[in-house]
């Protein structure tokens, strides 16, 4: 009787260290293309099923640099989930294309992902750099949300990924996210 309260006991320690306290479902998916040229492709991507994964198809046209290339990450929250969205202070300013998939693919993305299984874009490890060209799929990914922020707002979320090149806009991609409170 001791041992299966211990197991029971330890079983939920681990839960409650492992899940977080919500759940994030992918609402939208919506590329946008650069200023004068674009040089990332993300109309091939959508959210698809009950279960709404992320699935389809993404371009880079070019090996991209830490010189040459950045990122930048623009957040929003709409509380009520209603669409009027608000800037969050969470944003990620211009940064190193490279040192972006370091930093915020690695924890937000690849957790998610097999390559081989589920994509076929590389592995990103502390050697990644540049961010090669090429086509890459994502099949039926939902976010593991283990490694995110215990802290994150509830209702939609909204991320604008803007690619640079020669800190001019060369396309990107809109992700609208809902997050929900856990139900036990």
């Amino acid at each position: 009787m001791k041992w299966a309260i211990i197991v029971l006991l330890l079983h939920l320690l681990h839960k409650i260290k492992c899940e977080q306290s919500y759940e994030v479902t992918n609402e939208k998916l919506e590329p946008f293309e650069g200023d004068s040229e674009t040089l990332v492709i993300f109309d091939g991507l959508k959210t698809v099923g009950r279960e709404r994964a992320l699935n389809g198809t993404f371009k880079f046209l070019g090996d991209m640099n830490n010189d040459d290339f950045k990122v930048s990450v623009e957040l929003y929250s709409s509380p009520k989930g209603d669409g009027e969205f608000k800037r969050m202070v969470m944003d990620v300013p211009q940064t190193s294309i490279c040192e972006c998939f370091k930093k915020f693919y690695v924890q937000f993305v690849q957790p998610s992902v097999k390559t081989g299984e589920t994509t076929n874009f590389p592995v990103v490890d502390e050697d990644f750099c540049p961010v090669p060209q090429g086509d890459f799929y994502l099949k039926n990914i939902q976010f593991n949300t283990k490694d995110w922020p215990s802290q994150i707002p509830r209702g939609s979320v909204k991320a604008i990924i803007t690619f640079f090149s020669d800190d001019k806009n060369v396309g990107g991609l809109i992700v609208i996210i809902k997050v929900e409170d856990r139900q036990s």
